[in-house]
């Protein structure tokens, strides 16, 4: 807050505050909104390239003044590349994107280099949480981006994980306990984790290659299980490994049951039945216990 002196003059109490201070309130912001406060006086010029976190959206990009949406994300791709190149070697507590491919791009996987570099680069300097979301659901996740000692969550929506992909996570993130993924296309035939304490799959997240397979979710030390929505297949996943389970969440698409086996239903309900909280859903009938 600005203050009159003695004088008449205005006094900046905040530029006042310890760099440290001023530097956690930027990584509250939105990384163009941090950026942009370089310009308020000399003191605050360079304070943003020390924010340990980045958050940066293509939304901040979708109103300005041009006439196309690829004017729009060039801009965008060149703020982000400007910020990753001129801030400090400081490590990163989290790195948040909002992204969005062109619709009709012929080659997504090409298109989504940006992206991953991005990933990998958060990742080269320690980010310990890390969430991605593509709002045109064309992002293609390399497996071989996700290697980091450091990272303890993540968050995927609107994507694409191929086959390998949850077998590179667990053995390139040996820390990783939190996984979120929302409405992403999962083509591996398996999920599986020895890491991971909480794990939160929502709306229509297994698609294996092989349609008629029946996909797995094997994680040993898991404490919350969440699933809100099915896989795109006509089966339930197997549950295994699943003895250090206490909560667990699960809401069914009633189609889905429908078109169950009963050996199937059985198998699935019979993995959550040693947890202390569980929250069942299927069609409009919920059940807790």
């Amino acid at each position: 807050m600005a203050e009159a002196s003695g004088d008449g003059s205005m006094e900046d109490r905040i530029s006042a505050l310890p760099d440290e201070l001023l530097i956690h309130v930027l990584s509250h912001l939105r990384s163009r909104e941090a950026v942009h406060t370089c310009v308020l006086a000399r003191r605050w010029r360079d304070l943003w390239q020390w924010v340990p976190c980045i958050d940066v959206s293509f939304k901040e990009f979708a109103d300005m003044p041009y006439e196309d949406d690829d004017e729009d994300d060039f801009e965008f791709k060149r703020f982000v590349n400007r910020l990753l190149m001129l801030r400090r070697p400081v490590d990163l507590e989290a790195f948040w994107l909002e992204y969005r491919l062109p619709t009709d791009t012929e080659y997504p996987e090409d298109d989504s280099a940006d992206a991953n570099l991005w990933i990998a680069h958060a990742l080269q300097y320690k980010a310990q949480a890390v969430k991605v979301v593509d709002y045109n659901y064309r992002l293609h996740l390399a497996p071989a981006v996700f290697t980091s000692a450091y990272l303890k969550r993540l968050h995927i929506c609107f994507a694409f994980l191929f086959q390998g992909f949850f077998k590179h996570l667990d053995m390139g993130c040996p820390v990783l306990e939190d996984l979120f993924v929302s409405n992403t296309s999962i083509k591996d035939r398996d999920i599986f984790s020895n890491t991971l304490k909480y794990l939160t799959l929502t709306d229509d997240f297994l698609h294996p290659l092989e349609h008629d397979h029946q996909p797995s979710i094997s994680a040993p030390k898991l404490i919350s299980l969440s699933i809100d929505g099915s896989p795109s297949g006509p089966r339930l996943p197997i549950l295994k490994n699943m003895t250090s389970l206490e909560t667990a969440s699960v809401v069914l698409v009633w189609k889905l049951i429908s078109n169950c086996n009963a050996d199937d239903i059985k198998q699935f309900l019979g993995e959550l039945s040693h947890v202390r909280s569980l929250d069942l859903c299927y069609g409009v009938e919920k059940v807790s216990c």
